[in-house]
Parts: structure tokens; C-alpha cells; sequence
């Protein structure tokens, strides 16, 4: 079995208003934290006597790309010592656009980095003012030319549109810049007002008004229609791949497939256990200095947990495998959803190619009631409720740590 390894970085130059990933703005402590990982990573292996073999490694945060080419590479010569990684594996790395230079993405990719995901989000200056980004759009186009001078082919950039006052033209002059720079993966993710962040609080106090849902359709609906036009593939709610450049790392989130996690606030599933790790990292810090591992909490999802999380993960990506639903749960999905699956393809919300259930472009769109409604039925076949991942999670952001709800 091939798993994943994700390393949260939780620092940044400064926090955007709109995140609720973990990260402080202490980049002093950069040089302590890496070898307090390195330590992490060692601790962990001593709980397992299987050296695992990885095929996608993923450096998140945070602001991954404030690590100099020697914190990169202690990192990853540490990961080796405990890990097989198989040949051509894929290694993301997310970048913020105003902290790369040709120099530094040169030296990540010759350590091995062969992907990079750079946060645009937007190439109007008022609307980065407006969520706190510390780059100009003309950083966020160089850093993209940066990457391909630097030998990047897979190179990936987040959007985020239903900004508050957002015209449907401004974000059509946002996507048509991202399309021309030719990169081979775009995800366009809509404003959540998530709690506890400093745009919550201009929220609640109502010094910040959410866009009107019709046009955040309008936005979703165009995106869709030129993205697809040009030759990308919509393969998740929010994310659209151009020659089959899929972020292999976030399938694993959706296919529920095992991921090791280090680092603070960090999300992992091995062998049929999750576990997240303490969140501030004085408290990280305290355990990794004990000699303690950092984990706060740990749950065996049980085959009922599995089977709603299969379902609930399928529909907003891939889709679900029909025949490798009933092998694992023993329920023949389309046989007791058969009514609804009737309606849903007639209204053109779902479709089903080779054996596999999935969402359409309307369906994505549509997906929480979609989805909602599967996961009721399922409830009364399981004869059992399902305590969501958001319930079970600090939050849904948190528990899947890339940048991948919409």
C-alpha cells in the first residue's frame, strides 16, 4: 500500500484575515521548529516497526516556502531515514507568491520538489488589500514564470472568488490572467466566513456583507465554463486539472486513502486510526522536547464511520466505485438510493460512467444536499446516525490540511 506524508509549516509573514489553517507569524522560530520536526518524525517511527512506502509528499501551511533549501532538505533526508519513497513520487509544495524567487525554487526542485502551489487568489490588488495577501499580482505572475525558469512542470494556483462587492467582470479578468499563464492545475475556491478568524468578526459585526448567492453561482458557473473550455477537468468541488495533472495528494483526502501527518494542528489517518496533533506550537514544542509525540486525540473509524466518509468524500470528487462500495460495505449503493439517483440524472446532478457514481459539473454545485441526502439513507441501512467529520473535527478545513473546500 502506497500512503502519503503531509508536513504543516505554521508560519507567515502575515496572516490573512480569511484562514483558519494554523499559523503564527514568529518566522524566528523557523530554525527551532525544523529540528523539533525532524525529532517529530523520529518519535513517530518508533511506534511502528514497517518502514512505509510513500508516493506523495505535501509541505503545507502556513507558508511552506519560507524555509530555506537546508530546512527543505534536513527535512526530507530525516523523512528518508524512515520511509521508502517510491520512484518519481510526486512532492508538493505550497508557495506564497511575494516569498519565491527564481533562486529558491531552483534549489527546492533540484532537492526533489516537483510541484508547487502558489496562493494568487486574486490579480486585482484591492481584492489581495482586501484579504490581507502580502503579494501584488504582478508577484503572483512572476512567480509563476519563476517556477517554470526554475524546471517546474506541475505548477498549480489557487483562486477565490464570491469575494464581498465582486463583479462577475473582475473575476473573469482574475481567471483569464490565471489561464494564460498556462500552469496545469487551477482551484477556485469560494469565501467561507469560518469562525474564529478576523474576517469572521467583521462578519458578524456586519462590517463585511457576503456576496449574494446568486452571483456567487454566476462566478462558480463561469469558472466552470471557461476552465472546461481550455481544456481542464473539473475532479473535485473546487479543483480542475489540465493533462491529467491531478493533485495526487489530495485524492488521498478524498478517496480516504492513509496519510501520515507532522507538525502542528496536523491531521493523519494510518491503518484504520486518525489522530491530529495539538494545535499551538508552545504545546508542540513542550511535547516534542519531552520526548512525547504531539498527538492531542485519536479515533478507529469503525466500518460505519468508513462507509459514510466513502460516500460523503466520493460524491465531491472522483466519484464512488460502485462495485468497490458493495466488496467493502456490502451495500449495494445504487440499488438503495435508487430513487433519488432516477431524479438526479434526469436533472443532470449526477451521472454514472464505468461503475462509477459521480457528481456532475451542476452537481458539485449542489453538493451538500446531494450528499446529505445520501448520507440519510445510508443511516437507516446502517441503522446507525453519523457523527460528521465536522462534528468530529475541530474543523472540516483542519481535518483535510490542504487548501481544498470550497
Amino acid at each position: 500500500m502506497h500512503r502519503g506524508i503531509y508536513i504543516h509549516i505554521p508560519f507567515c509573514h502575515k496572516k490573512c484575515s480569511y484562514c483558519d489553517f494554523y499559523s503564527i507569524e514568529k518566522v524566528s522560530q523557523i530554525d527551532d521548529f525544523v529540528l523539533l520536526l525532524c525529532k517529530e518524525i523520529a518519535l513517530w517511527s518508533q511506534t511502528t516497526d514497517q518502514k512505509f512506502l510513500i508516493d506523495t509528499l505535501f509541505f503545507g501551511g502556513g507558508t511552506p516556502s519560507l524555509l530555506s533549501a537546508a530546512h527543505i532538505k534536513s527535512i526530507f533526508s530525516t523523512l528518508q531515514q524512515y520511509f521508502e519513497f517510491v520512484p518519481n513520487f510526486e512532492w508538493t509544495m505550497e508557495c506564497n507568491p511575494g516569498t519565491v524567487s527564481v533562486e529558491s525554487l531552483s534549489s527546492y526542485r533540484q532537492i526533489g520538489v516537483n510541484r508547487v502551489s502558489f496562493g494568487v487568489q486574486s490579480f486585482h490588488q484591492h481584492e489581495l488589500d482586501f484579504l490581507e495577501r502580502i503579494h501584488s499580482p504582478e508577484q503572483a505572475k512572476q512567480a509563476v514564470q519563476f517556477a517554470k525558469d526554475a524546471g517546474f512542470t506541475l505548477i498549480s494556483i489557487d483562486l477565490m472568488y464570491a469575494l464581498p462587492n465582486q463583479t462577475l467582470e473582475s473575476w473573469k479578468e482574475t481567471l483569464l490572467q490565471a489561464i494564460e499563464l498556462g500552469t496545469t492545475h487551477i482551484s477556485a475556491y469560494s469565501l467561507i466566513y469560518e469562525e474564529g478568524t478576523p474576517l469572521y468578526v467583521q462578519y458578524s459585526k456586519g462590517a463585511v456583507v457576503p456576496i449574494d448567492e446568486d452571483i456567487d453561482v454566476q462566478l462558480y458557473d463561469y469558472a466552470h465554463d471557461e476552465l472546461t473550455k481550455v481544456g481542464f477537468v473539473q475532479y473535485e468541488v473546487s479543483n480542475y486539472a489540465k493533462n491529467g495533472d491531478l493533485c495526487k495528494h489530495n485524492l488521498k483526502y478524498w478517496n480516504s486513502e492513509e496519510y501520515i501527518s507532522f507538525g502542528p494542528s496536523a491531521h493523519g489517518y494510518v491503518q484504520g486510526t486518525r489522530y491530529w496533533n495539538v494545535r499551538a506550537l508552545s504545546s508542540y514544542i513542550d511535547k516534542i522536547t519531552s520526548g512525547v509525540l504531539p498527538v492531542i486525540n485519536k479515533e478507529i473509524l469503525t466500518k460505519e464511520q468508513r462507509c459514510f466518509e466513502k460516500a460523503f468524500l466520493g460524491l465531491r470528487s472522483t466519484g464512488i466505485s460502485l462495485s468497490d462500495f458493495e466488496e467493502e460495505f456490502g451495500i449495494n449503493l445504487l440499488e438503495v438510493i435508487e430513487t433519488d439517483v432516477k431524479l438526479w440524472e434526469k436533472e443532470k446532478l449526477i451521472e454514472i460512467h464505468n461503475g462509477i457514481l459521480r457528481s456532475t459539473s451542476l452537481g458539485y454545485q449542489l453538493n451538500d444536499a446531494i450528499s446529505l441526502k445520501v448520507i440519510s439513507i445510508l443511516e437507516k441501512v446502517l441503522q446507525t446516525e453519523w457523527v460528521g467529520i465536522e462534528a468530529e473535527m475541530p474543523s472540516l478545513s483542519e481535518y483535510l490540511p490542504l487548501n481544498i473546500i470550497s
